[in-house]
């Protein structure tokens, strides 16, 4: 190699683990989305449905956020910061009543619960 160094195998290894991971985590969010999406139809098609299947809807719903979350966190590992991209990939449903979850790239709230609040402290006086 001319005028650099050659990756270590340590490196390539790391490297192909964080693109494994991330494979792994998009497929799991990808079912996770289309669960999401099944239990939404069948929410909307009736009241009962409804009632039945809210509970259920609310719990996949939380499932799916957590995994994009997730699938979030290992994107900006591997140096991917933009993730409007994953929200445009993967919508995820809005339920009435239901708030947009922290952290989700489509939502104008802060980004990340917590991360601007410790800037925000203010130190003890003693």
């Amino acid at each position: 190699m001319a005028g650099g160094f050659e990756p270590l195998r340590v490196e390539r290894d790391i490297a192909e683990e964080m693109a494994s991971t991330l494979g792994r985590l998009g497929e799991r969010f990808e079912r996770s989305c289309r669960k999401v999406w099944e239990l939404k139809e069948g929410f909307d098609q009736s009241v009962a449905a409804a009632e039945r299947l809210g509970g259920e809807l609310n719990a996949a719903l939380d499932e799916a956020e957590r995994l994009r979350y997730y699938l979030i966190v290992q994107r900006e590992a591997m140096g991917m910061r933009d993730h409007r991209e994953v929200a445009k990939t993967y919508p995820l449903p809005q339920l009435p009543g239901r708030p947009p979850a922290p952290g989700d790239p489509a939502s104008p709230r802060l980004a990340w619960p917590g991360v601007f609040s410790r800037g925000r402290r203010r130190k003890s006086s003693g």
